[in-house]
C-alpha cells in the first residue's frame, strides 16, 4: 500500500496575533520585566574593543529573555511576576547555551544571505523563523533546531513572510511612535540624552518579548497543522 503524505494545513496568521495579544495581556508584568531586562542589556553596547562584548551581552541576555517568554507564553509560568521573575531565570540558565548558539547561528545565517543578496536573507528569516522556539519547547540541539523550522515553515513560507512583515510595519510604528518622546527627551541638557536611550531600549526589549511571544504560538500552530497525530493547539 502506498503512503499519501498530507499537505500540512494553512497557518492562520490572524489567529497568531489574537493568541499573542491575548498573552501579552494575561502576562503582562512579567512580559514587562522580561523586556526591560533585555532592553537594559542592549545600553551596554559600548565603542571601540569593547563593542563585541556588547554585542554578545545583548544576544546573551536576548537568549534568556526568549526562554522567560517562550516558557511563560505555554505555561503557568509568569503569573506573578514579582515573585517568579528571579526564580524563572534561574531555571532557563540550563539551557541558555543551547538557546544562544541556535540564535547565534540563525543571526549569522541571515546576515551573510543579506550581505550577498536581500532575497536569500528573507528566504532564510522564513525558514528558520521558530527555530529558538523548537530549541527551546523540544530540547533540540542548535542544528536539529534550524531542521526542525525548515520542516515545518515548508507549505506555509508565503503566509510566514506574510506575518514577518506585519511584524517589520509593528516595529516601525512602534519606534516612530517612541521617536518623538525621546527625540523631545534628547535635547534635555544633562540626563535628557540617557533618558532617551533608556526609554528606546525599553521599547525595543518589550518589542523582542512580543515577537518571540509571536514566534512561539506560530512553532505552536505550525506543529499542530504538520503533525496531526500530536496536536499542539493555540494556548
Amino acid at each position: 500500500m502506498t503512503d499519501i503524505t498530507m499537505a500540512p494545513g494553512k497557518l492562520n496568521v490572524g489567529g497568531v496575533f489574537s493568541q499573542a495579544f491575548a498573552t501579552l495581556q494575561s502576562k503582562l508584568l512579567f512580559f514587562v520585566f522580561t523586556g526591560l531586562m533585555i532592553g537594559v542589556a542592549s545600553l551596554v553596547g559600548a565603542k571601540g574593543p569593547l563593542m563585541l562584548i556588547g554585542i554578545l551581552l545583548t544576544l546573551a541576555v536576548g537568549a534568556v529573555g526568549q526562554i522567560l517568554t517562550v516558557r511563560a507564553t505555554t505555561g503557568p509560568l509568569g503569573a506573578d511576576a514579582g515573585t517568579e521573575f528571579v526564580p524563572a531565570v534561574q531555571a532557563a540558565l540550563p539551557k541558555f547555551a543551547p538557546v544562544f548558539l541556535t540564535s547565534l547561528m540563525v543571526q549569522i545565517l541571515i546576515s551573510l544571505g543579506m550581505f550577498f543578496l536581500i532575497v536569500p536573507g528573507v528566504f532564510l528569516t522564513v525558514m528558520l523563523l521558530v527555530s529558538t522556539v523548537a530549541c527551546i519547547l523540544e530540547d533540540r540541539s542548535p542544528v536539529e533546531a534550524l531542521k526542525r523550522s525548515r520542516e515545518l515553515t515548508e507549505g506555509n513560507r508565503w503566509r510566514v513572510l506574510g506575518m514577518v512583515l506585519i511584524l517589520a510595519l509593528l516595529a516601525a510604528g512602534l519606534m516612530l511612535l517612541v521617536a518623538i518622546p525621546t527625540a523631545a527627551a534628547g535635547i534635555v541638557p544633562g540626563v535628557g540624552p540617557l533618558v532617551a536611550r533608556v526609554v528606546a531600549a525599553a521599547a525595543e526589549g518589550l518589542l523582542g518579548v512580543f515577537v518571540a511571544i509571536v514566534l512561539t504560538h506560530t512553532f505552536l500552530e505550525l506543529r499542530r497543522l504538520n503533525e496531526a497525530s500530536a496536536p499542539a493547539p493555540l494556548i
